[in-house]
């Protein structure tokens, strides 16, 4: 008989190397990194208690979050307090530096963006997003996610850019600019706030994936999986979501899908294809589904005058 465990002594030992190779990830000073025109690159950076960085500029974009820690972000606007869950947009060529506290040492993932990027003719409209951000913004001042449930979609763009970049994968570099495009939009349309006005709230939250529903009801959406991103627990999130729609969520989703089956049906006139379009992978109940919310059959819908 083998005895495949491990002795207290080893356990011990297995311990302190995970610990010395964690302290040996952990940076002293900033990284560098290589970052070609017209690309995004995105930068991890683990900070030691003793982290020193002087005060520079960088001659590209950067958006951050602050994964882990706390500390300031110094500059000539002032130093402001930054914690674990802020976001900072820092354009580039303007002068700021990290300042940790030394207790709770930053993890910061930082999404480089070159000037250039934000100047050729396919991301136009990413540089007007920019443009907005830093405008709605201000430059230097932590930003947060409206709510929990924004939260886990940002903190998700970020470990995809990590992933991609890590991975090398074929398209990888048009993975992370796919990133850098949807952080804008998410600034753009408003996913972020200032931290003052942070609504932590589970009611935000839930409110936030009801919009998500509206704008997207023929995505493949899990009621568990809605209540993990508003960080809920599911007979939580169901309890909210029927207070705040007077609905069930598998009821409040269908009648969406039906909405957007309808537009679909207005555009093309096809009954399969605005089914599956619009989230329903069964004909079947596509129909009667239709039938109870509209009131008539898809085919009668597309009578009407």
């Amino acid at each position: 008989m083998f005895n495949l465990g491990f002795s207290s002594d080893n356990l011990l030992y297995y311990q302190a190397m995970k610990e010395i190779k964690a302290s040996e990830l952990r940076r002293e000073v900033p990284a560098g990194i290589d970052l070609p025109e017209g690309k995004v690159r995105v930068l991890e950076s683990h900070h030691a208690a003793n982290f020193e960085m002087e005060r520079g500029v960088w001659p590209f974009h950067k958006i951050c979050w602050v994964a882990v820690g706390r500390g300031s972000l110094e500059s000539n606007a002032g130093c402001a307090p930054i914690a674990r869950n802020d976001f900072l947009l820092l354009p580039a060529d303007w002068s700021h530096r990290f300042v940790d506290n030394p207790r709770e040492p930053l993890t910061l993932v930082i999404l480089c963006i070159s000037k250039s990027y934000l100047g050729v003719v396919a991301s136009s409209q990413a540089a007007q997003l920019w443009c907005h951000a830093l405008e709605a913004y201000p430059v230097g001042a932590p930003v947060c996610a409206r709510s929990a449930f924004h939260l886990n979609a940002l903190i998700e763009q970020f470990r995809l850019a990590l992933r991609e970049q890590n991975n090398r994968s074929m398209g990888w570099e048009i993975a992370l600019a796919a990133v850098a495009d949807q952080l804008l939009i998410s600034l753009g349309r408003g996913y972020f706030e200032a931290s003052a006005k942070h609504d932590n709230s589970n009611f935000q939250a839930v409110e936030d994936a009801i919009e998500y529903i509206r704008a997207q009801p023929y995505e493949r959406l899990q009621i568990g999986d809605m209540a993990e991103r508003c960080h809920l627990s599911p007979r939580r999130f169901t309890d909210l979501f029927k207070q705040q729609t007077g609905r069930t969520f598998s009821q409040y989703l269908n009648e969406e899908r039906i909405r957007y089956a309808c537009r679909r049906l207005d555009e093309t006139g096809h009954i399969l294809y605005a089914c599956h379009e619009s989230g329903f992978n069964d004909l079947a109940y596509f129909y009667r589904v239709f039938g109870k919310t509209m009131g008539m059959t898809p085919g009668q819908y597309l009578c009407l005058p």
